[in-house]
Protein backbone atom coordinates (compact mmCIF):
# COMPACT_ATOMS: atom_id res chain seq x y z
CA UNK A 1 0.00 0.00 0.00
CA UNK A 2 3.03 2.52 0.94
CA UNK A 3 4.50 1.51 -2.11
CA UNK A 4 1.44 2.33 -4.53
CA UNK A 5 1.10 5.41 -2.51
CA UNK A 6 4.65 6.16 -3.34
CA UNK A 7 4.41 5.57 -6.82
CA UNK A 8 1.20 8.04 -7.01
CA UNK A 9 3.08 10.65 -5.77
CA UNK A 10 6.05 10.23 -7.95
CA UNK A 11 3.82 10.16 -11.16
CA UNK A 12 1.94 13.26 -9.92
CA UNK A 13 5.19 15.25 -9.20
CA UNK A 14 6.63 14.61 -12.64
CA UNK A 15 7.04 17.20 -15.35
CA UNK A 16 5.34 16.10 -18.32
CA UNK A 17 5.13 16.87 -22.18
CA UNK A 18 2.57 18.87 -23.75
CA UNK A 19 0.89 15.80 -25.52
CA UNK A 20 0.52 14.06 -21.28
CA UNK A 21 -0.06 17.19 -20.31
CA UNK A 22 -3.04 17.98 -22.00
CA UNK A 23 -4.36 14.46 -21.62
CA UNK A 24 -3.99 14.57 -17.70
CA UNK A 25 -5.40 18.15 -17.40
CA UNK A 26 -8.34 16.95 -19.70
CA UNK A 27 -9.40 13.54 -17.46
CA UNK A 28 -8.85 15.57 -14.05
CA UNK A 29 -10.96 18.67 -15.35
CA UNK A 30 -13.54 16.16 -16.81
CA UNK A 31 -13.54 14.60 -13.30
CA UNK A 32 -13.95 17.60 -11.62
CA UNK A 33 -16.47 19.43 -14.12
CA UNK A 34 -18.29 16.19 -14.04
CA UNK A 35 -18.77 16.70 -9.81
CA UNK A 36 -19.05 20.36 -10.70
CA UNK A 37 -22.29 19.52 -13.23
CA UNK A 38 -23.49 17.01 -10.16
CA UNK A 39 -23.50 20.42 -7.60
CA UNK A 40 -25.10 22.42 -10.32
CA UNK A 41 -27.98 19.82 -10.76
CA UNK A 42 -27.51 20.00 -6.42
CA UNK A 43 -28.32 23.70 -6.77
CA UNK A 44 -30.36 23.78 -9.22
CA UNK A 45 -32.71 21.45 -7.72
CA UNK A 46 -32.67 23.03 -4.53
CA UNK A 47 -32.97 27.00 -6.00
CA UNK A 48 -33.84 26.72 -9.98
CA UNK A 49 -33.72 30.00 -10.94
CA UNK A 50 -34.79 32.11 -8.12
CA UNK A 51 -34.39 36.09 -7.10
CA UNK A 52 -31.94 34.94 -3.85
CA UNK A 53 -29.51 33.37 -5.91
CA UNK A 54 -29.54 35.91 -8.52
CA UNK A 55 -28.88 38.17 -5.31
CA UNK A 56 -26.19 35.80 -3.85
CA UNK A 57 -24.86 35.34 -7.48
CA UNK A 58 -24.52 39.64 -7.76
CA UNK A 59 -23.22 39.29 -4.20
CA UNK A 60 -20.39 36.91 -5.27
CA UNK A 61 -19.20 38.32 -8.60
CA UNK A 62 -17.09 41.37 -7.31
CA UNK A 63 -14.64 39.70 -5.36
CA UNK A 64 -14.58 36.53 -7.57
CA UNK A 65 -14.11 38.66 -10.71
CA UNK A 66 -11.17 41.20 -9.26
CA UNK A 67 -9.59 37.98 -7.15
CA UNK A 68 -9.37 35.98 -10.48
CA UNK A 69 -8.15 39.09 -12.67
CA UNK A 70 -5.48 40.64 -10.52
CA UNK A 71 -4.28 36.72 -9.75
CA UNK A 72 -4.80 35.97 -13.65
CA UNK A 73 -3.27 38.62 -15.17
CA UNK A 74 -0.04 38.11 -12.14
CA UNK A 75 0.00 34.25 -12.81
CA UNK A 76 0.24 34.70 -17.10
CA UNK A 77 3.27 36.60 -16.25
CA UNK A 78 4.67 34.05 -13.85
CA UNK A 79 4.87 31.81 -16.39
CA UNK A 80 7.40 32.76 -18.76
CA UNK A 81 9.70 34.94 -15.81
CA UNK A 82 9.72 31.34 -13.89
CA UNK A 83 11.00 30.15 -16.56
CA UNK A 84 13.97 32.30 -17.40
CA UNK A 85 14.39 32.39 -13.46
CA UNK A 86 14.77 28.54 -13.55
CA UNK A 87 17.60 29.07 -16.34
CA UNK A 88 20.10 30.66 -13.77
CA UNK A 89 19.29 27.48 -11.75
CA UNK A 90 19.82 29.20 -8.31
CA UNK A 91 17.01 27.16 -6.05
CA UNK A 92 17.19 30.43 -3.04
CA UNK A 93 16.55 32.34 -6.04
CA UNK A 94 13.60 30.20 -7.03
CA UNK A 95 12.44 30.29 -3.21
CA UNK A 96 12.52 33.84 -3.31
CA UNK A 97 10.57 34.42 -6.21
CA UNK A 98 7.91 32.24 -5.22
CA UNK A 99 7.55 33.50 -1.91
CA UNK A 100 7.43 36.78 -2.60
CA UNK A 101 5.25 36.94 -5.61
CA UNK A 102 2.32 35.30 -3.34
CA UNK A 103 2.76 37.72 -1.00
CA UNK A 104 2.76 40.73 -3.19
CA UNK A 105 -0.74 39.36 -4.56
CA UNK A 106 -2.02 38.71 -0.97
CA UNK A 107 -1.22 41.97 -0.35
CA UNK A 108 -3.22 43.07 -3.07
CA UNK A 109 -6.16 40.65 -2.92
CA UNK A 110 -6.98 41.89 0.42
CA UNK A 111 -7.29 45.64 -0.23
CA UNK A 112 -9.87 44.66 -2.70
CA UNK A 113 -11.85 42.30 -0.45
CA UNK A 114 -11.62 45.56 2.65
CA UNK A 115 -13.83 47.59 -0.52
CA UNK A 116 -16.08 44.62 -1.27
CA UNK A 117 -16.70 44.87 2.88
CA UNK A 118 -16.78 48.03 3.21
CA UNK A 119 -18.78 49.95 0.22
CA UNK A 120 -21.41 46.62 -0.69
CA UNK A 121 -24.36 48.98 -1.82
CA UNK A 122 -21.92 50.30 -4.46
CA UNK A 123 -20.49 47.39 -6.18
CA UNK A 124 -23.82 46.01 -6.20
CA UNK A 125 -25.66 49.53 -7.87
CA UNK A 126 -22.72 48.79 -9.87
CA UNK A 127 -22.70 44.84 -10.62
CA UNK A 128 -26.60 45.41 -10.46
CA UNK A 129 -27.92 48.36 -11.10
CA UNK A 130 -31.94 47.30 -11.94
CA UNK A 131 -31.72 45.46 -8.23
CA UNK A 132 -34.61 46.76 -5.67
CA UNK A 133 -36.10 46.01 -2.69
CA UNK A 134 -35.35 42.44 -1.31
CA UNK A 135 -33.33 42.05 -4.34
CA UNK A 136 -30.87 44.61 -3.04
CA UNK A 137 -30.84 44.48 0.03
CA UNK A 138 -30.32 40.47 -0.04
CA UNK A 139 -27.16 41.10 -2.13
CA UNK A 140 -25.89 43.99 -0.12
CA UNK A 141 -26.17 41.76 3.38
CA UNK A 142 -24.04 38.88 1.55
CA UNK A 143 -21.42 40.81 0.03
CA UNK A 144 -20.44 42.67 3.45
CA UNK A 145 -19.30 39.33 4.78
CA UNK A 146 -17.05 37.93 1.49
CA UNK A 147 -14.79 40.31 1.96
CA UNK A 148 -11.99 37.49 2.12
CA UNK A 149 -12.99 35.59 -0.81
CA UNK A 150 -10.37 37.21 -3.77
CA UNK A 151 -7.66 35.88 -0.78
CA UNK A 152 -8.51 32.63 -1.01
CA UNK A 153 -9.64 32.16 -4.39
CA UNK A 154 -6.82 33.94 -5.84
CA UNK A 155 -3.94 31.91 -3.95
CA UNK A 156 -5.21 28.49 -5.96
CA UNK A 157 -4.44 30.37 -9.50
CA UNK A 158 -1.31 31.60 -8.51
CA UNK A 159 -0.08 28.21 -6.48
CA UNK A 160 -1.49 26.13 -9.88
CA UNK A 161 0.19 28.64 -12.43
CA UNK A 162 3.70 27.66 -10.46
CA UNK A 163 3.05 24.08 -11.13
CA UNK A 164 2.22 24.31 -14.33
CA UNK A 165 5.64 26.76 -15.12
CA UNK A 166 7.55 23.49 -13.74
CA UNK A 167 5.19 20.80 -16.39
CA UNK A 168 3.47 19.46 -13.41
CA UNK A 169 0.23 19.48 -14.76
CA UNK A 170 -0.76 16.19 -13.70
CA UNK A 171 -0.26 17.40 -9.94
CA UNK A 172 -1.81 21.18 -10.52
CA UNK A 173 -5.05 19.46 -12.32
CA UNK A 174 -5.67 16.66 -9.79
CA UNK A 175 -5.98 19.40 -6.81
CA UNK A 176 -8.76 20.71 -7.91
CA UNK A 177 -10.95 17.65 -7.26
CA UNK A 178 -10.65 18.77 -3.22
CA UNK A 179 -13.09 21.95 -4.44
CA UNK A 180 -16.19 19.76 -5.69
CA UNK A 181 -15.76 16.69 -2.95
CA UNK A 182 -16.31 19.53 -0.32
CA UNK A 183 -18.93 21.30 -1.73
CA UNK A 184 -21.65 19.29 -2.90
CA UNK A 185 -21.94 17.51 0.20
CA UNK A 186 -21.33 20.97 1.94
CA UNK A 187 -24.48 22.36 -0.26
CA UNK A 188 -26.63 19.58 0.47
CA UNK A 189 -26.50 19.85 4.23
CA UNK A 190 -26.41 23.56 4.19
CA UNK A 191 -29.57 23.73 2.33
CA UNK A 192 -32.13 23.14 4.96
CA UNK A 193 -30.53 26.26 7.25
CA UNK A 194 -29.16 28.84 4.83
CA UNK A 195 -31.43 28.39 1.53
CA UNK A 196 -29.66 30.07 -1.14
CA UNK A 197 -26.74 30.70 0.91
CA UNK A 198 -25.70 27.57 1.33
CA UNK A 199 -23.63 27.97 -2.03
CA UNK A 200 -21.55 30.61 -0.65
CA UNK A 201 -20.63 28.43 2.60
CA UNK A 202 -20.20 25.37 0.38
CA UNK A 203 -18.01 27.78 -2.07
CA UNK A 204 -15.23 29.24 0.89
CA UNK A 205 -15.10 25.57 2.55
CA UNK A 206 -14.40 23.82 -0.77
CA UNK A 207 -11.55 26.68 -1.79
CA UNK A 208 -10.53 26.75 1.58
CA UNK A 209 -9.73 23.09 1.68
CA UNK A 210 -8.30 23.74 -1.75
CA UNK A 211 -5.58 25.97 -0.64
CA UNK A 212 -4.76 24.13 1.72
CA UNK A 213 -3.83 20.81 -0.35
CA UNK A 214 -1.69 23.61 -2.45
CA UNK A 215 0.02 25.54 0.48
CA UNK A 216 0.84 22.07 1.75
CA UNK A 217 2.49 21.26 -2.02
CA UNK A 218 3.92 24.36 -1.90
CA UNK A 219 5.77 24.23 1.45
CA UNK A 220 9.66 24.03 0.56
CA UNK A 221 9.39 26.30 -1.93
CA UNK A 222 7.95 29.26 0.47
CA UNK A 223 10.39 30.65 2.90
CA UNK A 224 9.00 33.57 5.15
CA UNK A 225 12.04 35.26 6.04
CA UNK A 226 12.80 36.34 1.87
CA UNK A 227 9.38 38.73 2.33
CA UNK A 228 12.05 41.54 3.37
CA UNK A 229 13.28 41.53 0.10
CA UNK A 230 10.37 41.65 -1.77
CA UNK A 231 10.47 45.14 -3.14
CA UNK A 232 14.44 44.50 -4.05
CA UNK A 233 14.09 41.44 -6.27
CA UNK A 234 13.50 42.69 -10.11
CA UNK A 235 11.99 39.78 -11.37
CA UNK A 236 9.12 40.85 -8.80
CA UNK A 237 9.01 44.27 -10.34
CA UNK A 238 8.57 42.81 -13.97
CA UNK A 239 6.31 40.07 -13.27
CA UNK A 240 3.98 43.14 -11.79
CA UNK A 241 4.80 45.81 -14.58
CA UNK A 242 3.82 43.61 -17.28
CA UNK A 243 0.98 42.38 -15.26
CA UNK A 244 -0.24 45.47 -14.93
CA UNK A 245 -1.99 46.16 -18.63
CA UNK A 246 -3.25 43.06 -17.93
CA UNK A 247 -5.03 43.44 -14.84
CA UNK A 248 -6.47 46.67 -16.43
CA UNK A 249 -7.96 44.67 -19.32
CA UNK A 250 -9.41 42.50 -16.86
CA UNK A 251 -10.69 45.34 -14.50
CA UNK A 252 -12.48 46.37 -17.68
CA UNK A 253 -12.87 43.20 -18.70
CA UNK A 254 -15.42 42.98 -16.07
CA UNK A 255 -17.53 45.91 -17.46
CA UNK A 256 -18.58 43.29 -20.17
CA UNK A 257 -20.14 41.10 -17.30
CA UNK A 258 -21.69 44.57 -15.50
CA UNK A 259 -23.54 45.24 -18.63
CA UNK A 260 -24.74 42.06 -19.77
CA UNK A 261 -25.99 41.49 -15.95
CA UNK A 262 -27.50 45.39 -16.12
CA UNK A 263 -29.35 44.07 -19.10
CA UNK A 264 -30.48 40.83 -17.56
CA UNK A 265 -31.67 42.44 -14.47
CA UNK A 266 -34.01 44.34 -16.58
CA UNK A 267 -35.79 40.88 -17.87
CA UNK A 268 -38.25 38.25 -16.32
CA UNK A 269 -36.89 37.20 -12.84
CA UNK A 270 -34.02 34.49 -13.25
CA UNK A 271 -32.37 35.57 -16.12
CA UNK A 272 -28.96 36.11 -14.42
CA UNK A 273 -29.18 32.88 -13.04
CA UNK A 274 -30.39 31.29 -16.48
CA UNK A 275 -26.82 33.16 -17.72
CA UNK A 276 -24.95 31.35 -15.30
CA UNK A 277 -26.36 28.21 -15.70
CA UNK A 278 -25.70 28.47 -19.51
CA UNK A 279 -22.46 30.13 -18.44
CA UNK A 280 -21.71 26.92 -16.57
CA UNK A 281 -22.14 24.08 -19.81
CA UNK A 282 -19.94 26.43 -21.60
CA UNK A 283 -17.29 26.83 -19.17
CA UNK A 284 -17.51 22.96 -18.86
CA UNK A 285 -15.92 22.62 -22.62
CA UNK A 286 -13.95 25.35 -22.76
CA UNK A 287 -12.52 24.17 -19.60
CA UNK A 288 -12.39 20.46 -20.23
CA UNK A 289 -10.92 20.81 -24.10
CA UNK A 290 -9.50 24.43 -24.47
CA UNK A 291 -8.14 24.78 -21.42
CA UNK A 292 -6.22 21.92 -20.73
CA UNK A 293 -4.65 22.58 -24.13
CA UNK A 294 -4.07 26.37 -23.41
CA UNK A 295 -2.05 25.44 -20.35
CA UNK A 296 0.02 22.92 -21.84
CA UNK A 297 0.68 25.12 -24.50
CA UNK A 298 1.70 28.49 -23.11
CA UNK A 299 4.35 26.87 -21.13
CA UNK A 300 5.76 26.03 -24.51
CA UNK A 301 4.77 29.53 -26.24
CA UNK A 302 6.37 31.05 -22.80
CA UNK A 303 9.42 29.13 -23.95
CA UNK A 304 9.49 30.37 -27.50
CA UNK A 305 9.80 33.54 -26.47
CA UNK A 306 12.55 32.82 -24.20
CA UNK A 307 14.64 31.32 -26.83
CA UNK A 308 13.24 33.48 -29.49
CA UNK A 309 12.43 30.76 -31.93
CA UNK A 310 9.69 31.95 -34.46
CA UNK A 311 9.95 28.76 -36.50
CA UNK A 312 8.90 26.82 -33.56
CA UNK A 313 6.18 29.84 -32.51
CA UNK A 314 4.84 29.08 -35.87
CA UNK A 315 4.77 25.34 -36.03
CA UNK A 316 2.97 25.34 -32.29
CA UNK A 317 0.37 28.09 -33.91
CA UNK A 318 -0.70 26.22 -37.17
CA UNK A 319 -0.75 22.75 -34.90
CA UNK A 320 -3.07 23.72 -32.20
CA UNK A 321 -5.30 25.81 -33.90
CA UNK A 322 -6.02 23.26 -36.27
CA UNK A 323 -6.56 20.70 -33.35
CA UNK A 324 -9.03 23.27 -31.70
CA UNK A 325 -11.19 24.14 -34.86
CA UNK A 326 -10.91 19.81 -35.28
CA UNK A 327 -12.49 19.75 -31.58
CA UNK A 328 -14.29 22.61 -31.54
CA UNK A 329 -16.62 23.22 -34.73
CA UNK A 330 -18.43 19.93 -34.89
CA UNK A 331 -18.79 19.88 -31.03
CA UNK A 332 -20.37 23.15 -31.45
CA UNK A 333 -23.02 22.10 -33.81
CA UNK A 334 -24.07 19.32 -32.44
CA UNK A 335 -24.26 21.21 -28.92
CA UNK A 336 -27.01 23.78 -30.84
CA UNK A 337 -28.56 20.73 -31.89
CA UNK A 338 -28.81 19.01 -28.31
CA UNK A 339 -29.07 21.81 -26.36
CA UNK A 340 -32.73 21.92 -25.01
CA UNK A 341 -32.77 17.97 -23.99
CA UNK A 342 -29.37 18.40 -22.50
CA UNK A 343 -30.21 20.99 -20.33
CA UNK A 344 -33.41 19.63 -19.69
CA UNK A 345 -31.57 16.57 -17.78
CA UNK A 346 -28.76 18.60 -16.64
CA UNK A 347 -31.24 20.68 -14.58
CA UNK A 348 -34.66 20.19 -14.97
CA UNK A 349 -35.89 18.71 -12.16
CA UNK A 350 -37.24 19.95 -8.11
CA UNK A 351 -37.48 23.76 -8.68
CA UNK A 352 -36.11 24.68 -11.91
CA UNK A 353 -39.29 23.82 -14.53
CA UNK A 354 -39.61 23.48 -18.14
CA UNK A 355 -39.65 27.84 -18.31
CA UNK A 356 -35.75 27.35 -16.62
CA UNK A 357 -35.15 24.91 -19.41
CA UNK A 358 -36.07 27.34 -21.86
CA UNK A 359 -34.60 30.35 -20.77
CA UNK A 360 -31.17 28.68 -20.02
CA UNK A 361 -31.68 26.80 -23.95
CA UNK A 362 -31.56 30.65 -25.35
CA UNK A 363 -28.57 31.80 -23.30
CA UNK A 364 -26.68 28.44 -24.66
CA UNK A 365 -27.60 29.02 -28.07
CA UNK A 366 -26.14 32.15 -28.04
CA UNK A 367 -23.15 31.62 -26.50
CA UNK A 368 -22.55 28.44 -29.02
CA UNK A 369 -20.24 30.45 -31.31
CA UNK A 370 -17.79 31.52 -28.56
CA UNK A 371 -16.84 27.20 -28.32
CA UNK A 372 -14.92 28.00 -31.98
CA UNK A 373 -14.39 31.68 -32.03
CA UNK A 374 -12.67 32.54 -28.55
CA UNK A 375 -10.23 28.93 -28.42
CA UNK A 376 -8.84 30.76 -31.41
CA UNK A 377 -8.61 34.71 -29.68
CA UNK A 378 -7.47 32.83 -26.73
CA UNK A 379 -4.70 30.86 -28.61
CA UNK A 380 -3.35 34.34 -29.99
CA UNK A 381 -3.87 36.17 -26.69
CA UNK A 382 -1.11 32.93 -25.18
CA UNK A 383 1.08 34.21 -27.57
CA UNK A 384 1.13 38.10 -26.90
CA UNK A 385 1.31 37.63 -23.22
CA UNK A 386 3.89 34.70 -22.90
CA UNK A 387 6.18 37.43 -25.55
CA UNK A 388 5.57 40.11 -23.05
CA UNK A 389 3.09 42.03 -25.28
CA UNK A 390 0.31 42.47 -22.55
CA UNK A 391 -0.79 45.85 -23.99
CA UNK A 392 -2.60 44.31 -26.93
CA UNK A 393 -5.26 42.40 -24.38
CA UNK A 394 -5.84 45.68 -23.05
CA UNK A 395 -6.85 47.43 -26.55
CA UNK A 396 -8.59 44.17 -27.66
CA UNK A 397 -11.09 44.53 -24.21
CA UNK A 398 -11.03 48.28 -24.95
CA UNK A 399 -12.97 47.32 -28.04
CA UNK A 400 -14.96 44.66 -26.51
CA UNK A 401 -17.08 47.17 -24.03
CA UNK A 402 -17.67 49.37 -26.51
CA UNK A 403 -19.42 46.45 -28.73
CA UNK A 404 -20.55 44.91 -25.87
CA UNK A 405 -22.56 47.59 -25.24
CA UNK A 406 -24.04 48.25 -28.33
CA UNK A 407 -25.13 44.84 -29.74
CA UNK A 408 -26.66 43.91 -26.05
CA UNK A 409 -28.89 47.37 -26.39
CA UNK A 410 -29.60 46.44 -30.35
CA UNK A 411 -30.57 43.06 -29.53
CA UNK A 412 -32.05 42.54 -26.17
CA UNK A 413 -35.06 44.30 -27.12
CA UNK A 414 -35.73 42.01 -30.00
CA UNK A 415 -34.63 38.49 -28.94
CA UNK A 416 -34.07 39.20 -24.98
CA UNK A 417 -31.77 36.46 -23.19
CA UNK A 418 -31.10 35.29 -26.15
CA UNK A 419 -29.84 38.98 -27.60
CA UNK A 420 -27.55 39.24 -24.58
CA UNK A 421 -25.77 36.05 -25.32
CA UNK A 422 -25.50 36.55 -29.23
CA UNK A 423 -24.34 40.17 -28.13
CA UNK A 424 -21.24 37.90 -26.65
CA UNK A 425 -20.50 35.57 -30.06
CA UNK A 426 -20.58 38.79 -31.86
CA UNK A 427 -18.29 40.59 -29.93
CA UNK A 428 -15.87 37.72 -29.96
CA UNK A 429 -15.53 37.19 -33.60
CA UNK A 430 -14.83 40.92 -33.98
CA UNK A 431 -11.86 40.17 -31.38
CA UNK A 432 -10.43 37.59 -33.32
CA UNK A 433 -10.22 39.24 -36.32
CA UNK A 434 -8.52 42.49 -34.64
CA UNK A 435 -6.11 40.01 -32.53
CA UNK A 436 -5.11 38.30 -35.66
CA UNK A 437 -4.46 41.79 -37.94
CA UNK A 438 -2.21 42.40 -35.31
CA UNK A 439 -0.24 39.23 -35.16
CA UNK A 440 -0.05 39.21 -38.54
CA UNK A 441 1.90 43.17 -38.18
CA UNK A 442 3.79 41.78 -34.92
CA UNK A 443 4.76 37.74 -35.84
CA UNK A 444 4.11 37.82 -39.90
CA UNK A 445 2.27 33.97 -39.38
CA UNK A 446 -0.20 32.54 -41.33
CA UNK A 447 -1.06 29.64 -39.02
CA UNK A 448 -5.37 29.11 -40.42
CA UNK A 449 -4.94 26.40 -42.57
CA UNK A 450 -7.67 27.49 -45.17
CA UNK A 451 -8.37 24.15 -46.70
CA UNK A 452 -8.83 22.17 -43.79
CA UNK A 453 -10.90 24.62 -41.76
CA UNK A 454 -13.44 24.58 -45.32
CA UNK A 455 -13.74 20.61 -45.10
CA UNK A 456 -14.57 20.59 -41.03
CA UNK A 457 -17.00 23.71 -41.37
CA UNK A 458 -18.74 22.33 -44.80
CA UNK A 459 -19.06 18.86 -43.22
CA UNK A 460 -20.22 20.12 -39.60
CA UNK A 461 -22.72 22.32 -41.02
CA UNK A 462 -24.13 20.01 -43.91
CA UNK A 463 -24.73 17.59 -40.32
CA UNK A 464 -25.98 20.04 -38.72
CA UNK A 465 -28.88 21.00 -41.57
CA UNK A 466 -29.60 17.33 -42.11
CA UNK A 467 -30.78 16.69 -38.50
CA UNK A 468 -31.76 20.00 -37.93
CA UNK A 469 -34.64 19.25 -41.09
CA UNK A 470 -35.12 15.96 -40.13
CA UNK A 471 -36.01 17.01 -36.11
CA UNK A 472 -40.14 17.00 -36.85
CA UNK A 473 -39.69 14.53 -39.49
CA UNK A 474 -39.03 11.65 -37.67
CA UNK A 475 -39.60 9.37 -34.44
CA UNK A 476 -37.62 11.43 -31.53
CA UNK A 477 -35.65 8.33 -30.10
CA UNK A 478 -34.38 7.66 -33.90
CA UNK A 479 -33.48 11.20 -34.34
CA UNK A 480 -31.71 11.24 -31.03
CA UNK A 481 -29.51 8.28 -32.10
CA UNK A 482 -28.36 9.10 -35.26
CA UNK A 483 -27.76 12.86 -34.48
CA UNK A 484 -25.62 11.25 -31.94
CA UNK A 485 -24.29 8.88 -33.77
CA UNK A 486 -23.69 11.28 -36.77
CA UNK A 487 -21.63 13.74 -35.13
CA UNK A 488 -19.72 11.44 -32.81
CA UNK A 489 -18.75 9.81 -36.41
CA UNK A 490 -17.82 12.88 -37.87
CA UNK A 491 -15.85 13.66 -34.85
CA UNK A 492 -13.86 11.13 -34.74
CA UNK A 493 -13.09 11.20 -38.12
CA UNK A 494 -11.69 14.91 -38.01
CA UNK A 495 -10.09 13.96 -34.93
CA UNK A 496 -8.59 10.59 -35.87
CA UNK A 497 -5.03 11.96 -35.79
CA UNK A 498 -5.05 13.33 -32.41
CA UNK A 499 -6.79 10.16 -30.72
CA UNK A 500 -4.64 8.27 -32.51
CA UNK A 501 -1.19 10.34 -31.04
CA UNK A 502 -3.01 9.94 -28.07
CA UNK A 503 -3.53 6.38 -28.19
CA UNK A 504 0.26 6.21 -28.64
CA UNK A 505 1.07 8.45 -25.94
CA UNK A 506 -0.84 6.57 -23.55
CA UNK A 507 0.89 2.93 -24.01
CA UNK A 508 4.26 4.52 -24.25
CA UNK A 509 3.28 6.74 -20.31
CA UNK A 510 2.25 2.82 -19.00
Amino acid sequence: MKNQVNRIKVILSKPQSIAMGTISIMVFTLLSKAMGFIREMVLAANFGTSWRLDALLVAMDPATSIGGIVTGAIASMMVPIYISEQRKKDPERMKAYTTQILFVSSILLVGFGLLFSVFPDFFTRLFAPKFSGQEFEYAVRKMRIIGFLPVIQGFHSLATALLNAEKKYMLASSVQLVYNVVTIPAIIIFAPFFSEASYLFAFIIGTLMMDSVLLYILRKKIDLKLIAQTFHNPAIKETLLLSLPLWLSGSLGIINGIVDKAFASSLDAGSISSLRYAQTIRTMITSLIIGSLMTTVFTELSQTSVNQDKTALENRLKKTSNDLLNFMVPLTFWMILMAKPLIRLLYQRGEFSADSTNMVTLAFIGYSMTLIISPISNLLMKVFTSHKKTKIPLLTTLISILLNFLFNALLIKRFGILGLTLSTSFVSFVNLIVLNIIQKRTFDISFIKKKNTALILSSSIMVFALYYLLKDAINTTLWMVLTNLSFFLLFVYLNREILSRIIVRLKKYK
